[in-house]
């Protein structure tokens, strides 16, 4: 492992080696489930969310489904659901399997939900804070340990496994085009074939996984096959304060590419110190250069509203490996922040040597820089930042996982009704569609990556876990660092002080020096210190003391009950003191499930309400709004937080917490 870890740091910084297999032929075993060292066979290596657009437009497009290069494969699924990976069977993925015997599920969906809505005899919902709902061999590591007869997840259902299957056709214009499936959010392990082929294996529930499939495919019907895991080594690191929950739980597609085509690009900035003229830099990484005919252009446009602001072009014998980094000047560029959040479209075109497009590129950018000033102040577009912020879990009160977009946006609208202005992606990333809204309505986010080993937090040292831990940060990266909403990067949460965090911050500045880094367990690897619910008096000598760094709350008033109610008081020190640079409430809306009782009486379900074990009972419930986004008493404090004392001490006024202070 650790030779394979410096190859990984070796290569580029658009399209380094991915995990074990990422991208490459891999043998496989049917045992890489319960494996730490295995994350992923022959899975593609991470890359903007992008793909091939129909024609050169001068507006980016965020909705993929637009694209003529794109299937959706959302919709109704054969499932079939077993208790034990002994129960698995390889033979249930072939081409011509009979599954007209299989129950139908809902893709994306988490199937304990499904299951309680449609009363299927499978595992329930569970919700723990901190603990493992399965047992594990602390020698290997293996998740299939001998478990207390009270767990749900005993010796009688140890680790359910749910096979899915589909067919699909692929459309005739994509004849010549090179073919993938992606898969935006899959826990918490999976096998992927097609027409009776195994492909690969993918980890990592909350981030997209991709496979590339043409020469697996058939003219006319093709069938494509899923065998998901409920536990795997990869569920060491997701042991975060929430449902425990599986399957295919965000939307899944197909597209298709070019032979040569624009693999990658990451848009950053570089401002002048009064913020009056920039450099937009494009790095671009293209793949497949030998079947492009004659000699290739990439141009780059920079749009906004129709009209073109800045373009430029490179010859395609001038990249080095497939790639390069394309420069523009900008003139008096609109900076994007939460309150002004200026979006730009990036488009690129890949042509061939008669001038024809051959690959269309786009996604929206914005200007903004991030900055540590000498006194400690966390500095964006120059104005120092005091963050009125949530935690929030990507989480439906109906479909559990299985978020629609509509219900995302909601979330977002209703943080901005409520003065917030700065989230974090509590504690894994959020469906892709997150954070276009982000971007577009105005919010910063400090975006976590899916690592959380509460209740083993020494696997932080164990070197076991080291690629995977890396790998969730620098996915997460490669995935979504075009976002101009994205300000920090954070490591993880709960996971202990060790020594892996090191090799995280490491890859994290290899990939992307335009943020800050952060992790609460262990500061001395990030860029910013960090605590949680730190009282008065704690904050207070940290503002007076710490001058080299920005200090942040990463979770602070618990919202639980009728709480927060001494709020007002922590931001007045967080507005004094330079270094100090607000706090993100625990949480943003809570966690219940929307469950009938027998009669027919629809409440908010919890820990426990499923017969679930181990559990946490209602510590799920502590938002700002409840699950149907309606008030609750914390919210009321919330918002009383952000008053500001006039000159006279008996009048207050309201404050858009979006504002920056300028001191």
């Amino acid at each position: 492992m650790k030779k394979l870890f410096f190859l990984f740091f070796s290569q580029s910084f658009l399209l380094p080696l991915g995990g074990v297999g990422g991208g490459s032929s891999f043998a496989q075993t049917g045992t890489e489930w319960d494996n730490p060292s295995i994350s992923n066979v022959n899975r593609e290596t991470a890359h903007n969310v992008s793909i091939p657009m129909g024609a050169v437009t001068s507006q980016a497009e965020t909705d993929l489904s637009t694209s003529p290069y794109y299937q959706s494969l959302d919709g109704t699924w054969k499932f079939y659901w077993v208790k034990s990976p002994t129960q698995v069977q390889a033979s249930m993925c072939a081409k011509d399997y009979d599954d007209a015997s299989w129950s139908d599920i809902d893709v994306p969906s988490s199937w304990q939900i499904y299951g309680l809505h449609n009363n299927k005899p499978w595992d329930k919902p569970l919700y723990c804070n901190v603990a493992y709902p399965f047992s594990f061999n602390e020698s290997t590591y293996s998740v299939m340990a001998d478990r207390p007869s009270w767990f749900t997840y005993n010796s009688n259902m140890p680790n359910p496994v749910g096979t899915y299957r589909r067919t699909f056709t692929i459309p005739a214009d994509w004849a010549g085009r090179d073919v993938y499936v992606r898969f935006d959010g899959v826990g918490h392990g999976y096998y992927l074939w097609v027409n009776g082929h195994r492909i690969g294996y993918s980890e990592d529930s909350y981030l997209p996984s991709e496979f590339k499939i043409t020469d697996y495919l058939e003219e006319g019907e093709n069938t494509l096959a899923l065998q998901v895991y409920r536990f795997t080594s990869g569920s060491f690191l997701e042991c975060q304060d929430y449902w425990r929950l599986t399957g295919i739980q965000r939307h899944c597609f197909l597209w298709s590419a070019p032979k040569t085509q624009i693999r990658d690009y990451f848009f950053t900035t570089t401002l002048n110190s009064t913020y009056t003229s920039a450099v937009a830099n494009v790095a671009v990484s293209l793949t497949g250069l030998d079947a492009l005919a004659g000699e290739g252009t990439v141009e780059v446009n920079l749009n906004r509203e129709g009209s073109t602001i800045a373009s430029t072009s490179s010859a395609t014998s001038s990249f080095s490996d497939g790639q390069a980094t394309l420069k523009m000047n900008v003139t008096s560029p609109l900076l994007w922040s939460a309150e002004t959040p200026n979006l730009y479209d990036l488009v690129l075109v890949l042509k061939d040597g008669s001038g024809k497009a051959v690959d269309v590129r786009s996604c929206k950018v914005g200007f903004r820089d991030v900055k540590i000033r000498n006194d400690g102040a966390l500095l964006i577009n120059g104005k120092r930042m005091v963050f009125h912020g949530v935690n929030r879990h990507d989480f439906s009160p109906v479909n559990g996982r299985a978020i629609t977009d509509e219900e995302i946006e909601e979330d977002i609208k209703t943080m901005k009704r409520l003065n917030v202005n700065a989230v974090r992606t509590s504690h894994y990333p959020n469906s892709p569609i997150f954070y276009d809204l982000c971007d577009k309505y105005g919010l910063y986010v400090l975006a976590e990556a899916n690592v959380e080993c509460h209740a083993h937090q020494k696997l932080s040292s164990e070197e076991r876990f080291r690629y995977m831990m890396v790998e969730r940060s620098t996915n997460q990266i490669r995935w979504h660092r075009n976002h101009p909403s994205i300000f920090m990067w954070s490591m993880g949460n709960e996971s202990g002080g060790g020594e892996n965090f090191q090799y995280v911050q490491t890859a994290i500045k290899a990939l992307d020096k335009t943020r800050l880094t952060h992790y609460e367990g262990g500061s001395q690897y990030a860029d910013v210190s960090s605590t949680m619910y730190w009282d008065y008096n704690g904050i207070k000598n940290k503002g007076e003391t710490q001058k080299d760094r920005p200090h942040i709350q990463c979770e602070n008033s618990h919202s639980m009950g009728n709480s927060m109610g001494n709020v007002r008081e922590m931001f007045d020190l967080y507005e004094k003191y330079p270094c100090l640079t607000g706090e993100f409430i625990w949480d943003f809306k809570d966690q219940g499930l929307l469950t009938k009782t027998s009669n027919g009486t629809e409440y908010w379900a919890y820990g426990g309400d499923f017969g679930d074990n181990p559990n946490d009972g209602n510590f799920c419930i502590n938002g700002l709004v409840r699950p149907d986004w309606s008030k609750s008493t914390s919210r009321s404090n919330s918002r009383l937080s952000i008053r500001l004392r006039a000159n006279s001490a008996s009048r207050t006024r309201w404050r858009s917490c979006p504002v920056p202070l300028t001191t």
